[in-house]
């Protein structure tokens, strides 16, 4: 069932960034390391060039992890596609009809490196199907508001008489 692509929301991250990011501070860590190890060096010399390349290849573990990870994430975070019968987020599609809910929903988290009494609250778009399936999109990532707006838009437009 083909229908036709309304509106298109793409994840707002910076996982592109720091892929590219950790992947560039990588090897450039791992060039130096091997720089710093192939060195001829005698004594103290030889001791300070190691403890170096120790330095830098946690440096460019670190990074091949950041890069790993921010991959990793920006591969399953998926975009939110609104069809004229259906919607799709990230590899699922649920139609219109076996959508039950949608609301906000709000999680409040606390952290002992903010002042007393500060929280972060992160406000969701959850999407619950008439099966008991949950699909939560964060403020954080997208934009929410206009994605709401947009479903209400087109419930209102198919509503049968």
């Amino acid at each position: 069932m083909n229908s036709e692509i309304l509106y298109e929301f793409h994840p707002d991250s910076s996982d592109r960034l720091y892929l590219w990011l950790g992947i560039a501070i990588a090897i450039g860590a791992f060039f130096l390391t091997y720089y710093f190890l192939k060195q001829p060096k005698q004594g103290r010399e030889h001791t300070k060039a190691a403890l170096i390349a120790m330095l830098f290849f946690f440096t460019g573990l670190m990074a091949t992890g950041t890069a790993f990870f921010s991959g990793w994430s920006l591969r399953k975070q998926g975009k939110v596609v609104l069809q004229s019968e259906q919607i799709q987020i990230g590899n699922s599609t649920i139609p219109f009809e076996q959508i039950g809910k949608i609301y906000y929903k709000k999680d409040k988290q606390s952290s002992i490196f903010q002042a007393v009494e500060g929280t972060t609250t992160i406000t969701f778009l959850v999407i619950e199907e008439k099966g008991g399936i949950t699909h939560a999109l964060s403020e954080e990532q997208f934009p929410i508001g206009e994605i709401r707006s947009r479903l209400e838009e087109i419930f209102a437009t198919n509503k049968p008489q």
